[in-house]
């Protein structure tokens, strides 16, 4: 019998089924030289793939209890996969990870991950088990065993049996991307992945191989990868480094592989846009490139119209670049809409200060905003009022709150999950997932404005600090590609804070221009918001944190700020 994804009884299962129809055919391939395109792939079968994960599930079987929590610490490429499905074989919950580094923050923040999940064993590379190793020792992580999976005699395939799966058995643990403090392992079972994959790839008409450079420790990254092979596809994977040193890589492999879908934050797009030039954009051929999702971070609409204009050259359709919303507590998928250009609209900003969705009519101050589509009737959403819980009307902003069978059970073993998974309205309708993102329904479209934390409230009115940074970048060439605007010391939603703080990296400058540009920031964001700047902190290229996703590390560079510990070209006042 073969099984679909929506009857399918767990993972295992019905990518077992996938691997006897078709052990031969590709199923992941991945690009170990950046600068080969032809030669330097490597490629796995699915049966290949498959004897990969069983030997790995041998060895989780011999080594640590059922049920155990998994660190998958690899770089991209086909050695996760095989853990990955590994520790699916197993029985036992994954939960990939990024590898230690030498920054004391990822490494202490990867040690909170291992305590947080009670991990009790690592799989990690050959070339990277010292690594994995010296950060054990480091952190004090005494509690993990670490193995690398491409060391010969690693286990024995043969000796593989499966495991007993079923549609409510936890998969994985998806960890927060790190705009946050505390890491937090969103709780994804076998039945969450399937339904909402299920519910995905047929709202964003999903078909081909698919692939990209994205995290695979990251929710995006992760079902990018997986989704086409659930559906027997091919799966393409390179490096996040390889696109940032050379953004024109990503854009070849989508040629060169015959790529229909790719995913990335809205900061790649823009990077490609700036970074490869108008001959080398004559010489792709992005034609087969169906899906090209936006998602992970506010969308700007002068990125998809700039990114859209560069490669229309290269074959690219306007209606491939498909907005997206979503997040790991609802399994990643919440709303998009294939097959059309990129809805925007111009609005009134002092109406969205007063959180009215107000078209532009003549208003002095206006601001595009881009639709994430059409939600997917598998989840049931409602735009909230944060404070008093009342569900507010179509066109208000408010906080999103979800509901449906994609939705997370909770985060991993925390008393305080109710709060955020199961959230109770004014009236009393309970079940719903708190998302923290401020949106407003119109017409039918989600619009995605920012994060409720981030929220500025300067006399009573709200302002959206990726207003003021889009609108900056826009009147200031000079300025780079990454800003941070946020409150001062005491802001909270719900208060009056007065301090506005703008903190921007600026591309080559002498540093007797910088206060003239700081200057001339003060008067952009006083004559288009009507506040006043406190404080500008003009910064060198890449001094602005980001996640893995590519989101701007606001809380951080907050904090940052406020010790004293930046280190800008320029500030005023000091």
């Amino acid at each position: 019998m073969s099984h679909s994804l929506a009857d399918a009884p767990d993972l295992v299962t019905l990518f077992r089924e996938r691997v006897a129809a078709q052990p031969a055919a590709e199923a992941v391939a991945f690009l170990a030289d950046p600068d080969d395109l032809t030669g330097g792939m490597v490629r796995w079968s699915y049966a290949q793939l498959d004897e990969e994960a069983r030997g790995r599930a041998a060895w989780l079987r011999e080594n640590v209890p059922p049920g155990s929590r998994v660190l998958l610490l690899h770089p991209n490429g086909l050695e996760f996969a095989a853990a990955f499905f590994g520790c699916l074989y197993a029985g036992m919950i994954a939960v990939p990870a990024p590898l230690p580094g030498r920054y004391p923050h990822h490494r202490k923040r990867l040690a909170a991950i291992a305590a947080d999940s009670g991990a009790t064993a690592a799989l990690t590379t050959s070339r990277h088990l010292d690594e994995v190793h010296t950060w054990m020792r480091d952190m004090d992580v005494t509690t993990i065993r670490a193995a690398a999976g491409d060391k010969p005699g690693f286990g024995d395939p043969r000796g593989w049996a499966p495991p007993s799966l079923d549609r409510s058995t936890t998969a994985l643990l998806q960890y927060t991307s790190g705009s946050t403090g505390t890491p937090k392992g969103t709780v994804i079972q076998h039945d969450q992945f399937l339904f909402n994959s299920d519910e995905g790839m047929r709202a964003l008409q999903w078909r081909g191989p698919s692939g990209g450079w994205l995290p695979l420790y990251h929710d995006m990254g992760l079902n990018v990868f997986l989704w086409p092979l659930l559906r027997g596809d091919r799966s393409v994977l390179m490096e996040p480094l390889a696109f940032v040193r050379r953004p024109l890589r990503w854009l070849q492999l989508i040629e060169s592989e015959g790529l229909t879908v790719s995913f990335a934050p809205n900061f790649a797009f823009e990077l490609c846009t700036r970074k490869v030039s108008e001959e080398q954009a004559a010489t792709l051929d992005l034609s087969r490139w169906d899906l090209a999702g936006c998602a992970s971070e506010p969308i700007a609409p002068d990125t998809l119209a700039g990114f859209g204009a560069k490669f229309a050259a290269s074959g690219l359709r306007p209606e491939a670049l498909v907005p997206v919303y979503g997040l790991a507590e609802a399994t990643v998928f919440v709303s998009g809409h294939p097959g059309r250009r990129p809805v925007t609209r111009e609005v009134d900003l002092d109406a969205l200060a007063r959180g009215t969705f107000a078209p532009a009519t003549g208003a002095a101050r206006t601001r595009e905003i881009v639709s994430c589509g059409v939600p997917t009737p598998a989840v049931e959403i409602r735009v909230v009022d944060p404070t008093s819980r009342e569900v507010l009307p179509e066109g208000s902003l408010g906080e999103i709150w979800l509901r449906g069978r994609s939705i997370s059970p909770g985060y991993w073993q925390r008393d305080d999950n109710a709060e955020t998974f199961d959230a109770v309205t004014a009236n009393g309708d309970r079940g719903h997932l708190r998302t923290g993102d401020i949106g407003v329904l119109h017409e039918g479209e989600l619009y995605v404005h920012g994060r409720l934390k981030d929220v500025i409230i300067v006399h009573g009115r709200n302002v959206y600090p990726q207003d003021v940074e889009q609108e900056l970048r826009a009147q200031h060439p000079e300025l780079g590609n990454a800003g941070v605007v946020f409150g001062g010391p005491g802001h909270a939603h719900g208060g009056d804070e007065s301090m506005v703080v703008v903190t921007h990296e600026v591309r080559h400058m002498r540093h007797d221009e910088l206060p003239a540009l700081a200057a001339g920031i003060r008067h952009t964001v006083g004559r288009e918001f009507g506040i006043s700047v406190d404080s500008v902190a003009l910064l060198k290229p890449g001094s602005v944190l980001r996640t893995t996703s590519g989101k701007v590390r606001r809380a951080a560079m907050r904090d940052l700020f406020h010790q004293g510990l930046l280190t800008p070209l320029y500030q005023d006042p000091r």
